[in-house]
Parts: C-alpha cells; sequence; structure tokens
C-alpha cells in the first residue's frame, strides 16, 4: 500500500497535536515533582482509567493478541478476562481505597511503613530495581517492537524506521509534559485508537459481506474446526489455550492482586492510584480501565479471528501469528484511513512508551537515587535525574526490541515471575504476623522458585539431560506450582521468625486501617464497623459481580460479531444489570470503609499525611 498525501497529512496533524499537548502543560509540570510524577494528585478517577487503559493497550495488544486469536478463536476474549477480570476489580474494591488513603509519592514507600528497616530497605531496593531496570524496559521493548511488527507488513518500515518515527516524538513529549500531560493525550489517543479499530473491524467484516457471510466463510474453510472457532469457551483440549489455561491464569494472576500497587505485570498502576482526586475515585480508576480495555482488546481479536480465513496458515506451528493484525491493515484499508491507523498505531504506542518513562523514571529517582545517594537536594535536580532517568530505561527498552521476537513469550514470563510472590501481597495488609523476614522470602525465595521450576528444566535439557522433557509442564500450571510452593515458604518462615516489633505494627494500623487479622490491635479501633475478615470476603464478593458483569459484555459483543443476535442482546442485557448491581454494592462497601476511616481517624500528631519521601530525609 501506497501512502497518500492525506495519510501524511493526518499523520503529521497527530504529531504536532501530542507535541501542542506536551508543551501547553510544561509550566505545570515542572512546578513540583508533585506535578511532574502524579499531575498535582487531582486527574479523576475515570480519566486515570482510560490512561490506564492507553498504558495496558498499546500495540503490543494488536499483535500478542491478535496472534493468540487467529490461532483460537472467539473464547480468546477469556485470555485477558481470566488475566485481568477478577484482578482489577480485587485491586479496585479491597485495595484501591487503602493505598490512596495512605498518600505516598511511590507505593514503595509503603514498605517503610509496614516492615523493620532492614526488610523495608530491602524490599524498597529490590523492588525499584525490579520495576525501573526490568519490568519498565521490558513492557516498553515489546510495545515498541509490536510497532514494529505492525508497521512492517503494513508499510513496509524497517524496525529502525518505526523507531526513527515513534521514539523522538514520544521522548520529546514526555520531557515536556509530565504525568498530567501523560493522562490528557492518552484520552485523545484513545479516542484515535478506538476510531481506528473500529474502522478496521466494519471493513473487515464488509470484506466477508457481513457477519453471517463471515460464519458461513469460516464454516467452509475450515470444516468441523470451525466450530471451535466460533466458540465463546475455552476447549478442553487445545493446544494455545485449553480450559485449564484460563482458570490457571485466572487463579495465578487474582490471588494476591492489589496488595501491591508495583506488580511487573502492571507497575505503573499505583501511579494511577497516587494522583486521583479521592479514595473512591481510584475504585472508579479500576472499574473503567477493565471496561474500555476489554472492549478495545475485543476489538482487535475479533478481526484477527476472521482473518484466519484470509491466511490459514497462521494457525500453522510455527507461523509468526503476531504479523496478522499489520496484515489486516495492510490489506483493507483504503487511503487516507492507513494515515489514521498509523495515527491510531503511533498513538497507543507514545502513550504506553509516555506512561512506561514517566512512572519508570518517578521510581528510579525516588525509591533509589534519592533514597540511597542524594537524600536532599532540590526538586528541579530530582526532575533533572527523572529525564535521565528514562533515556537510561529508553535505551534498555531498544535493546529489547531487537533481542526479543516472540512477544507473548516475554508477557508470559513477566507475569509468571511475578505470580510467585502475589499471595504474599494480600498477607502483608491482611495478616499482622507477615514479618519482614516473610516478606523478603516472599520475594527472593519465589524468584528462586521460579528459577528452578521455570528454567532448571530448560538448562537441563540445553545440557542434553535425556529425563529433562519429563519436567517440563505447561506455563499455566507452572504459574501456581510456584505460587504455592512460594506460599509454603513465606508461611513457614513468618510462623518460625519474630513478629516485627509492636510499635511499628500499631503505628501502621493506625494509619492504614487494614481489614483482616490484625487481633492484638483490635483495641486501637474506635467504635465503627470491624476491620475483620467479614469485609474481606464481603469485598472479594462484590469484586466477583464486577467480574461477571464486564465478562458478560465481552461474550455479548462476541455472539453478536458471530451473528448469533438473540444471545447477543440477552447476555448484554445480563451484564448491565449485574453491573448496576455491583456499582450499588461497591458504594455501600466504600461508604462502609469510609465510616470505619472516620471513626477511627487518626490523631492530630500522626494525622499528617504528608508523603513518605517527603518525611524520610
Amino acid at each position: 500500500m501506497n501512502w497518500h498525501q492525506i495519510d501524511i497529512w493526518i499523520v503529521g496533524i497527530y504529531i504536532l497535536l501530542m507535541l501542542g499537548t506536551g508543551f501547553w502543560h510544561r509550566r505545570f509540570a515542572n512546578k513540583s515533582m508533585d506535578n511532574f510524577f502524579l499531575g498535582g494528585r487531582k486527574i479523576p478517577g475515570w480519566l486515570n482509567g482510560i490512561s490506564y487503559t492507553a498504558a495496558l493497550v498499546s500495540p503490543d495488544a494488536a499483535t500478542g493478541y491478535g496472534g493468540l486469536a487467529v490461532a483460537t478463536g472467539g473464547f480468546i476474549c477469556w485470555w485477558y478476562l481470566s488475566r485481568f477480570g477478577l484482578a482489577l476489580f480485587l485491586g479496585g474494591v479491597l485495595f484501591a481505597v487503602f493505598w490512596r488513603r495512605l498518600n505516598l509519592f511511590t507505593t514503595l514507600e509503603f514498605y517503610d511503613l509496614r516492615f523493620p528497616k532492614g526488610a523495608a530497605a530491602a524490599m524498597r531496593l529490590w523492588i525499584a530495581i525490579r520495576t525501573s531496570m526490568v519490568a519498565m524496559p521490558a513492557w516498553t521493548g515489546i510495545t515498541l517492537l509490536a510497532a514494529c511488527k505492525i508497521m512492517g507488513p503494513a508499510f513496509n518500515l524497517s524496525k529502525l524506521e518505526t523507531l526513527y518515527l515513534v521514539v523522538p516524538v514520544s521522548l520529546l513529549f514526555v520531557f515536556s509534559s509530565g504525568y498530567k500531560g501523560v493522562v490528557i493525550s492518552n484520552f485523545i489517543q484513545m479516542i484515535i485508537f478506538l476510531i481506528g479499530t473500529l474502522m478496521l473491524a466494519w471493513l473487515t467484516l464488509r470484506h466477508f459481506g457481513g457477519a453471517e457471510a463471515m460464519v458461513t466463510a469460516i464454516h467452509t474453510k475450515f470444516g468441523p474446526s470451525g466450530a471451535e472457532i466460533l466458540g465463546s469457551i475455552p476447549p478442553k483440549d487445545h493446544a494455545v489455550f485449553p480450559l485449564a489455561a484460563a482458570l490457571g491464569w485466572l487463579l495465578g494472576q487474582s490471588i494476591g492482586y492489589g496488595g501491591d500497587a508495583a506488580p511487573m505485570g502492571g507497575a505503573m498502576e499505583g501511579q494511577r492510584i497516587l494522583s486521583t482526586r479521592t479514595p473512591a475515585e481510584a475504585l472508579t480508576m479500576y472499574v473503567v480501565t477493565a471496561i474500555s480495555m476489554f472492549l478495545l482488546l475485543l476489538l482487535v481479536t475479533l478481526p484477527s479471528i476472521s482473518a484466519a480465513v484470509m491466511w490459514p496458515e497462521l494457525r500453522e506451528a510455527g507461523a509468526d501469528r503476531e504479523l496478522v493484525y499489520g496484515r489486516l491493515m495492510k490489506t483493507l484499508l483504503p487511503a487516507g484511513a492507513m494515515g489514521l491507523m498509523v495515527a491510531a498505531m503511533l498513538a497507543a504506542t507514545m502513550s504506553t512508551v509516555g506512561d512506561n518513562l514517566n512512572f519508570g523514571s518517578q521510581v528510579l529517582v525516588s525509591d533509589i537515587y534519592r533514597r540511597w545517594f542524594v537524600p536532599k537536594a532540590k526538586e528541579s535536580h530530582y526532575m533533572l535525574m527523572g529525564k535521565l532517568g528514562m533515556i537510561i530505561i529508553l535505551a534498555l527498552s531498544v535493546a529489547v526490541v531487537f533481542n526479543v521476537l516472540i512477544i507473548t513469550d516475554v508477557a508470559i514470563f513477566m507475569l509468571s515471575l511475578s505470580a510467585a510472590e502475589l499471595p504474599a501481597n494480600w498477607a502483608q495488609w491482611w495478616w499482622w504476623r507477615f514479618n519482614g523476614p516473610a516478606r523478603v522470602t516472599a520475594s527472593f525465595g519465589g524468584a528462586g522458585i521460579f528459577c528452578l521450576v521455570v528454567l532448571g528444566p530448560r538448562l537441563l535439557a540445553l545440557l542434553n539431560v535425556p529425563w529433562a522433557n519429563s519436567l517440563v509442564i505447561p506455563w499455566y500450571w507452572q504459574t501456581l506450582l510456584v505460587m504455592g510452593l512460594t506460599t509454603v515458604l513465606w508461611v513457614a518462615v513468618a510462623l518460625l521468625t519474630k513478629p516485627d516489633p509492636d510499635e511499628l505494627l500499631r503505628e501502621f494500623y493506625v494509619r492504614a486501617h487494614p481489614l483482616g487479622c490484625w487481633t492484638p490491635y483490635k483495641t486501637l479501633d474506635k467504635q465503627g464497623p470491624a476491620g475483620s475478615f467479614k469485609l474481606v470476603f464481603r469485598g472479594i464478593f462484590i469484586a466477583i459481580l464486577g467480574t461477571v458483569s464486564v465478562s458478560l459484555l465481552m461474550l455479548g459483543l462476541t455472539h453478536a460479531w458471530f451473528a448469533r443476535y438473540i444471545e447477543g442482546i440477552l447476555t448484554v442485557a445480563a451484564a448491565v444489570i449485574t453491573f448496576l448491581i455491583f456499582w450499588k454494592l461497591a458504594e455501600k462497601y466504600l461508604a462502609v470503609l469510609a465510616l470505619r476511616a472516620a471513626d477511627n481517624a487518626v490523631p492530630t500528631a500522626v494525622k499528617e499525611e504528608e508523603p513518605v519521601m517527603n518525611n524520610m530525609n
């Protein structure tokens, strides 16, 4: 496909719009660290939700999820529903209010509040390095790689040409705009991305002559296996995504979610929470993220499923399926539409790159540079170091682009590694006996167990050990096994070592008002709702309702795509009713948590809620 003048104009206008947005917010961003990295803590919850979606739904969604979709079928929605659905609602209902109430600068400061100095320092340094130097470069790198995989087949651009198009604009934008500019631009970028994906979805249906004709083409092309492609539930046996994988993904990514707001799978999540205007709006952020992200992923995956008719060879083992969305763009887009889709891909890429660079540099400066090397300097100095940190993270990300081939391999590796310590993240909020040694064991011991279970068999295979392949199990069972073994390890360490100092736990309880098992400190509560496990179970039930509602919505739209209109309408109606029930119960739940916090208000001497960063030096 050749570039037309209108395409060049569309891309040029988009780039100028983003740069203009960045420079517009430059003065506000440069006033303070809070402004540059947290938008002055005045970002609406819904806008932060759209922004978080922008960070999660980048071109790697179009390539990674598109590739999975062409190899699976209508049930691909369970890949991201099991990965994100329950996890996001658990994080929003059970933890968002508590994180926002702590009023931290970065969520890593939590460890200084919760654990003794030695364990807190080790954890804060480890997670800061893991986040800024591993997670952010990895996720940014696969985002850039995804952009290359789309721009390559669609517009005949090489990796270097794609990077020349994306990287300078992204870096210049995030340098000048700060977090507020990033969030506002994310909103604009997601509108462009939505328009682009809607257009390609419509063109895909038009290519086949409508939904009914598309379904007929799938049956004709694939025969008996066509029914599996059109199915909405993962089959029991499937080479790529069986039912067991969906269940393993659901448990492995949901249990423990929310207790750490800087997970390797979505490390910038804490930044979204801490920058919201109120604790209640932190829940809104999660809900908007779930709905908007799943809708955009559906718009990317449904056309990719249909594309299997056009390129059936992509369903064969060993095929680079992640090229499918780029091929669709090249085949179906008319003049003018190409410029819009380039702008859409640039929008998705720039939003993720900007988010990752802003958040990664925030952690790098606050939790490593300021915490360990230069504790007392002017804010202008730290902002300069933050911009230098962006360049370092970006350089590492470019290295990922040229050393990784399959995007989903990186994603599965990162998420499986982070799953090892997820249950411990709940324990640090809900169990007073979870101490510093247990926290360190969960993080470092979990990484060790991951290497033993996941990487050990691969090493033995490289050494030509005959029985090495018998130790290799599917990635979803690996995730659950690593999680289970790590949990047994840290529980044993917690019970065999002394509790953390009473004064430390007392101060944390008074400031955070955590739920769960804090029996020795219940006497600190005044009259009001008790923070027992009853509230935890109530919150889990509400989170499940929210998950069911968005899952029904995705299934209903999938039914409609495959011309099952009656099932689609009924399922969407059930989704709306379930969501209304969820929202009503969630409002009441937040009211109970707010009442409990008010009844147990922190005394004036402790109530000063300045960010921990400002009190440490």
